[in-house]
C-alpha cells in the first residue's frame, strides 16, 4: 500500500513540477515572456556595510557603514548577464591623540585614518533562474579596477596616496521581483573586493567582505 501511495505521490509532484515550468516559461496569454526571448536590461542600486579583511585591517580594523554600489546589467536568454559596476565606498577610524613621528620631526596629534574607493568593473553573472522570474539567484564575477584615496591625517598634516589599481570582486546574490515579470524588485548581495593597493599602513592588498541590499528594476 505505501508504495502505492509513494508512486501516486511522485506522480502528482511531477505533474505539478511540469505544469509550474510550462507556467513559468509562458506569458499570461501562452506566448514565450520578452525577458526570454530578447537581451533585456537591469540596474539596481544597493546600500551596504563593507567588513575589513587581510591588509585593510592593519590600517582601519572598523566596519565601514558608508558604502553605496551601483550595477547596470544587459541580461541574455540563457541566464547569464554582462554588466557594469562602480559606486563609492568610504571609512574612516580616529584614535587617540600621542606622540608620532613624521618626517623627521615628533608631533602631538589625532590620527585619523581614512579610505576611500570608487569602483570601475566589468561583471558576468550566472542566474539560477529564467530573467522573467519572480526570484533570480545568481553568482558573479567582476573585474577591473578602482580610484584608491589613502589620506592619514595627522591633526592638519596629511599622508596620502592615490591612484587607479586593479581590482576583482567576486559576488553571490539574490533579486526578488515578487512576481513573474514584475519590473521592480528587491535586492542583496554578499561580494568579496580586492583592491591591488599597497601602502605604507596598508600592507600587502585592500581586500573587504561587503554586504549590501537595495532595490532593482528589470526592463525590456
Amino acid at each position: 500500500m505505501k508504495p502505492i501511495i509513494a508512486f501516486i505521490a511522485l506522480m502528482a509532484l511531477t505533474t505539478m513540477a511540469r505544469a509550474q515550468y510550462q507556467n513559468d516559461n509562458k506569458g499570461n496569454d501562452n506566448f514565450p515572456s520578452p525577458y526570454q526571448e530578447y537581451v533585456t536590461f537591469n540596474i539596481s542600486a544597493r546600500y551596504g556595510v563593507a567588513f575589513p579583511m587581510g591588509g585593510t585591517q592593519g590600517y582601519i580594523d572598523k566596519v565601514s557603514p558608508t558604502n553605496l554600489a551601483l550595477d547596470g546589467e544587459w541580461l541574455f536568454p540563457g541566464r547569464f548577464s554582462i554588466g557594469i559596476k562602480t559606486g563609492y565606498q568610504y571609512n574612516k577610524q580616529r584614535l587617540p591623540r600621542q606622540v608620532y613621528e613624521y618626517e623627521n620631526q615628533s608631533i602631538s596629534a589625532v590620527q585619523t585614518r581614512t579610505l576611500s574607493v570608487i569602483p570601475a568593473m566589468i561583471s558576468l553573472s550566472y542566474y539560477f533562474a529564467d530573467n522573467a522570474a519572480a526570484l533570480r539567484p545568481y553568482v558573479q564575477f567582476a573585474g577591473g579596477g578602482a580610484f584608491v584615496n589613502y589620506t592619514n591625517y595627522f591633526g592638519t598634516l596629511a599622508d596620502q596616496s592615490s591612484g587607479f589599481k586593479g581590482a576583482i570582486a567576486p559576488a553571490i546574490g539574490l533579486k526578488y521581483y515578487g512576481k513573474r515579470e514584475q519590473g521592480f524588485g528587491a535586492e542583496i548581495q554578499a561580494q568579496y573586493q580586492n583592491v591591488f593597493f599597497n601602502y605604507d599602513l596598508l600592507k600587502n592588498n585592500s581586500p573587504s567582505l561587503m554586504l549590501s541590499a537595495g532595490i532593482s528594476y528589470r526592463f525590456y
